[in-house]
């Protein structure tokens, strides 16, 4: 049986010379059914993420660590693009370029966590997600994405079981139940239909999910 590396949303990622942010998703190739990126995010999302190719990984258990420096961290591709959209304060200092600053994230706090409206005369900007564009073939699974049973929904994806070698996934660890009771479980490759932008379709039943032991995590 290959080796396998749990990868969990959410956990703390550590450079070798210091701590470079959390897992934001996980990117998959949809035709060899891999995972080939991590998306690696700043505290406070205070900057651009970073895509981590799984190479430079070291290992998974309570944090993630890689085999790079924070200099050679922060070399790597991102595929967030920040910009000042039209009709926003500052807009007409800039052409369509591109301009790199801390995010704003569209829906949430302002700059840096203050509200847009305390900051007057600063350009805003937003910020997009393109991970298409950067790798064609390829998409995301954040942490939260609905899985559904063929019966209904079953509860929200938190992780992804890889063989060391390929990265081509084994499971997905799902979070089962709702707010009270939840508990890990993985769910077999073998047992998941499809994905798409509703989240991750089952072949199996609700009842078959709970039937399924819970899921170590600790390791």
């Amino acid at each position: 049986m290959p080796e396998t590396r749990l990868f969990m949303l959410g956990t703390d990622v550590h450079c070798c010379d210091g701590h470079c942010g959390r897992v934001r998703s996980l990117v998959i190739d949809l035709a060899q059914d891999a995972v080939t990126h991590l998306l690696v995010q700043p505290g406070h999302r205070r900057g651009l993420a970073r895509l981590v190719p799984l190479s430079l990984v070291e290992a998974t258990n309570a944090v993630i660590r890689l085999r790079c420096t924070m200099e050679q961290y922060e070399q790597l591709d991102s595929p967030d693009e920040t910009y000042i959209p039209p009709g926003i304060g500052g807009h007409e200092f800039y052409e369509r370029e591109p301009v790199i600053s801390w995010p704003y994230y569209a829906g949430g706090a302002g700059m840096l966590g203050v509200p847009r409206d305390a900051i007057a005369g600063v350009p805003q900007t937003l910020t997009t997600d393109a991970v298409p564009e950067h790798l064609p073939g390829e998409e995301e699974i954040p942490r939260g994405e609905h899985v559904h049973a063929t019966d209904g929904d079953i509860g929200q994806v938190e992780g992804v079981v890889v063989e060391a070698g390929t990265g081509r996934v084994a499971s997905v660890l799902l979070r089962e139940g709702h707010l009270w009771g939840r508990r890990p479980v993985l769910i077999p490759r073998k047992a998941v239909a499809k994905v798409d932008a509703d989240g991750f379709h089952l072949t199996i039943t609700r009842q078959q999910v709970r039937d399924l032991p819970p899921a170590d995590t600790t390791s």
